[in-house]
């Protein structure tokens, strides 16, 4: 992947971090701007301010029940984004070991899995779309695709590294 697999990593993820600002904002104005409409306000059905506003909007729906309303960790999902986002951001841009392209991994996978359970929550309990919310589950399904790709082709450049190690070994106990 390189260079080119770093970069659109990397563009995912500000991606990433922009629609999870833009979702803070969009909750921000809506509390405190009676008559503000989001520009993700198509239709009574696809609509972003209804989920911001949902109770699984904060906390995925889940802590709030779980550890209070008012507890620490119960914070919008645009927070969650983008303390994930920018921690991919990092491992993209400064960890290309092997430990690095795992955690990028694992970071992903946790993604997914998060993406997941926003999008039955949002077509089968709220029972309307959030293009915001779509566009990132998206990016995490490309970004996790990406990182798998870039990991199988570090592997393979790390065993193409140890067989020509191993050669040159090899060819030096010869002499």
């Amino acid at each position: 992947m390189g260079k080119a697999g770093v970069a659109f990593s990397a563009l995912i993820d500000i991606g990433r971090i922009g629609l999870s600002v833009y979702s803070l904002y969009v909750k921000s104005m809506l509390g405190s701007s009676p008559g503000y409409k989001a520009h993700c306000d198509i239709s009574s059905y696809i609509t972003c301010s209804k989920t911001f506003n949902s109770s699984y909007g904060t906390g995925f729906g889940l802590i709030g029940p779980l550890l209070g309303e008012d507890h620490i960790l119960n914070q919008d999902n645009g927070v969650y984004g983008i303390i994930f986002f920018l921690m991919h951001f990092l491992l993209v841009c400064f960890a290309a070991s092997k430990l690095g392209f795992c955690l990028r991994l694992l970071n992903s996978l946790a993604l997914a899995a998060g993406s997941l359970w926003l999008a039955y929550i949002l077509f089968y309990v709220l029972k309307h779309a959030c293009i915001v919310c779509i566009a990132i589950y998206g990016l995490n399904l490309l970004a996790l695709l990406l990182d798998i790709c870039q990991l199988r082709c570090h592997s393979a450049k790390q065993k193409q590294r140890v067989a020509k190690l191993k050669r040159k070994r090899k060819n030096r106990q010869k002499y």
